[in-house]
């Protein structure tokens, strides 16, 4: 299965952005792509942690050929799939159910830049950007994230980039947070937030279901939330009784983090007994993150 693989090398040290390089033979882009992080992310997984006792690529399961298969020393099974063409939200379902029913975990790997996604993604923070029904699926069968990756291709070149995460939040303007179609495609826009990949080491869990692995990356919410949980307690901000107290913990966070996200957490914050709220102000907050059904 490596017969188009020319040469691999390292680059160092570890946490460099660029992981590693691999020298494919030419082919079509988007089997070029998928073929160069199919090989890297064999690779690389089992260079950098301590888990892996089996590992093979374009494993056979019956009806399946799994990308990248790891069989853990725990006892743990795990395919990555690494998605770089357009998938539809039925097709993982049934490609995710078809593994659990083997009782093996799956990790989904988005390529950042390939056709699966409805606008390119980097690890970064940004504000209504657009989805695919695809990203959206598998943002809540993990648990608030989607895990993507990126290549450098230069010539036969290509360069595998670190995996990130990016975090899902509904824009504010109401008008943003329907379905959209554009000629061939239906989106939605979302407010994103990157997070940060600590190891390359996989958890093996149940999430909505679906028997996945993750990497140990932090949740945007909880963060947040104890973020903004630390600041009402440093300014004394036990009662929000005015709208000054209020903008003003939207403008120490809204640089980053949507404005919806900050305001939904408020509410979780209030019913958690962490904070009180006005009442006129936690209606007024209620009536801006409910959307009204067409």
């Amino acid at each position: 299965m490596t017969n188009n693989i020319l040469s691999l090398k390292h680059n160092n040290p570890y946490w460099d952005n660029i992981v590693k390089e691999l020298i494919v033979a030419s082919s079509s882009a988007e089997s070029y792509a998928h073929k160069a992080i199919k090989h890297l992310v064999y690779n690389y997984f089992f260079e950098n942690t301590h888990m892996i006792a089996l590992r093979e690529i374009e494993k056979y399961f019956g009806n399946r050929y799994a990308d990248v298969y790891f069989q853990l020393k725990s006892g743990e099974k795990i395919v990555i799939e690494v998605q770089n063409s357009k998938i539809s939200v039925k097709e993982l379902k049934q490609r995710t159910q078809d593994y659990n029913y083997l009782g093996i975990h799956i990790l989904w790997l988005i390529h950042g830049d390939g056709n699966c996604v409805a606008s390119k993604k980097y690890p970064c923070n940004v504000k209504n950007q657009k989805i695919s029904p695809a990203e959206k699926f598998l943002h809540q069968m993990y648990g608030g994230r989607v895990y993507y990756v990126n290549l450098d291709i230069k010539g036969k070149e290509a360069r595998l980039k670190r995996p990130f995460a990016l975090h899902f939040t509904k824009p504010l303007k109401k008008s943003k947070r329907g379905i959209f179609q554009s000629r061939y495609d239906r989106y939605f826009y979302r407010d994103v937030n990157f997070t940060f990949i600590p190891s390359w080491n996989l958890l093996c869990t149940q999430f909505a279901g679906y028997k996945i692995a993750r990497f140990y990356d932090k949740n945007i919410k909880f963060t947040l939330k104890k973020k903004m949980e630390r600041f009402t307690i440093k300014y004394n901000f036990h009662s929000i009784t005015k709208k000054k107290q209020l903008k003003s913990i939207i403008k120490r966070f809204s640089s980053t983090y949507g404005e919806y996200l900050i305001l939904s957490l408020l509410i979780e914050l209030v019913k958690d007994k962490k904070l009180r709220l006005d009442p006129k102000l936690f209606r007024k907050i209620q009536k801006k993150l409910i959307t009204k059904l067409k």
